[in-house]
Formats: structure tokens, sequence, C-alpha cells
């Protein structure tokens, strides 16, 4: 347990907020097929938009979580903004306050962007601090 990090942890966040937006889209799927089949058109078509939209969150923050942990290792300020931004669209797009796997979905991949941010703040703090 001595080697987590802000990096580690911001990656299993993300992953962790990730997973849980698919989840979210998962379930809106399943509402809109009740929907669908229970006779409402419309609420089956909300619902199904949704779910669209949730997947693609999840798949993006899943995959700017893996970058991040992988490929952008030298650039965690790009892997952490990037985070956030989609934890604020995955948010604001889709009004997450009615399905509660998004909402910690969001918040997760939230923290995991803000994580990625701590270390190059840091650094700049004690450039700063020095200068």
């Amino acid at each position: 347990m001595s080697d987590l990090t802000e990096r580690g942890l911001g990656w299993a966040f993300g992953l962790i907020g990730g997973a849980l937006f698919v989840v979210a889209a998962i379930v809106s799927a399943a509402v809109g097929t009740f929907d669908l089949a229970v006779g409402r058109p419309m609420g089956a078509l909300g619902a199904g938009t949704d779910a669209v939209v949730l997947f693609v969150v999840g798949a993006l923050a899943l995959f700017f979580s893996y970058l991040a942990h992988r490929t952008w290792k030298d650039r965690p300020i790009t892997a952490g903004v990037l985070l956030v931004v989609i934890a604020a669209i995955g948010w604001a797009a889709l009004d997450l306050g009615v399905n509660v796997f998004a909402l910690l979905g969001a918040i997760l991949v939230f923290l995991a962007g803000v994580l990625y941010l701590v270390q190059p703040a840091l650094t700049g703090a004690k450039a700063l601090a020095t200068a």
C-alpha cells in the first residue's frame, strides 16, 4: 500500500467511473426497452438516447484513463483536464440526478482528473516558491 500514488489512484477512479457510466447506459437501455414494451415510445426514445450518450461518455472516460496511465505518462495535465471535461460533459448534458450510477461515475471521473493534476500543481508551486 506504500506505493499508492495520485496517478495510481486516479487511474483506478477513472476506470471505476467509466465502468459506472457503462453500467448506467445499460440500466438506461433496459428502462427504454421496458418503456417500449409498455407502450411509451417517447419515454423509450429518451432513455435510448441517454443510453447512447452514457455509453460514449463511459467509453471516453475509460479510454482517457487508460491513456493517462500508459501512453500519456509524461502528459498528466492533458489527461487530467480531459477527464475533468468528460465528467463535466457527462454531468451537464444528461442531468444525472436521475441515474445514480452515472452520477457516481461522473464524480469518480472528476476525481481521477483532479488526481492527475495534483503532481503538476505541486511541481509548479515548488518552482514558484524557489523563484
